[in-house]
């Protein structure tokens, strides 16, 4: 099994980034900056390097309890993977790019999808992943149940039942303004930047109602009225399911 903590080392990506800061600081403010610069460097070293070892000694110790042979990554996936990871200092979050870890070292195709991964938990907060976890014991308790429901009425009708998987995830839309302890507008907040994440969409409903515009029998002009919500119920992309899935904690 590769050594994670030696992949690290060879490719020394925090230090390049690292170099490339002190030099900018020390523009802006001259060499009154070298001596504090270089502790302060020291220190942020040291701080990243930790959450690497934490993460990366994590995610190995997954692959040894499940016996996964790592396979060799594209480095265009591996790079940002331990550049962003050495920035998460939450344990919460730690757990999560140790299992997308562990994903990407199992699984060697779909770069574009690891990137993106990558990307959405470099940007994902402790609050909007505690708010996202929350969302999908919702969203699942819900889908589990639809789904249990379809089966039965597909039985009896002599269909083959679908997987949950088959399902569109349109039929599982719904609103949890009422079951997070937050206000409205903080809830909108999260589900907006989790929407810019690509994790959820809102669900856009539209409401057409046609009336005569008037009551005179010779005018048959029709007035329309087009109401468009999208701000109440949302949806899972499957994007969204999928990321939550692999950065689901292996405790």
């Amino acid at each position: 099994m590769a050594n994670i903590e030696k992949i690290v080392d060879n490719l020394n990506m925090p230090k390049q980034i690292l170099d490339k800061s002190e030099a900018l600081l020390k523009g802006l403010f001259g060499q009154s900056f070298d001596e504090i610069g270089g502790m302060i460097a020291d220190q942020v070293r040291l701080r990243r390097f930790k959450n690497q070892i934490t993460i990366f000694t994590k995610a190995q110790k997954i692959l040894k309890d499940k016996n996964i042979d790592p396979k060799k990554i594209s480095l265009k996936v591996l790079a940002p993977l331990i550049e962003y990871s050495s920035y998460e200092e939450e344990e919460s979050i730690q757990d999560k790019w140790s299992s997308l870890t562990v994903y990407i070292l199992e699984n060697s195709s779909d770069i574009a999808f690891q990137q993106n991964c990558i990307s959405i938990l470099n940007k994902l907060s402790s609050e909007e992943a505690t708010f996202l976890d929350f969302l999908f014991v919702q969203f699942s308790d819900k889908r589990l149940k639809s789904h249990a429901r379809a089966v039965q009425r597909e039985l009896e009708l002599q269909i083959p039942p679908r997987e949950l998987e088959d399902y569109s995830l349109g039929n599982f839309a719904f609103s949890i303004f009422d079951k997070y302890s937050i206000s409205r507008t903080k809830v909108e907040f999260l589900i907006s930047n989790l929407v810019a994440f690509g994790i959820l969409k809102w669900e856009t409903e539209v409401d057409v109602e046609a009336s005569k515009s008037s009551h005179d029998p010779g005018d048959n002009e029709i007035e329309v009225n087009v109401d468009v919500d999208g701000t109440s119920t949302f949806i899972f992309t499957r994007l969204g399911i999928k990321f939550i899935e692999i950065c689901k904690s292996s405790k």
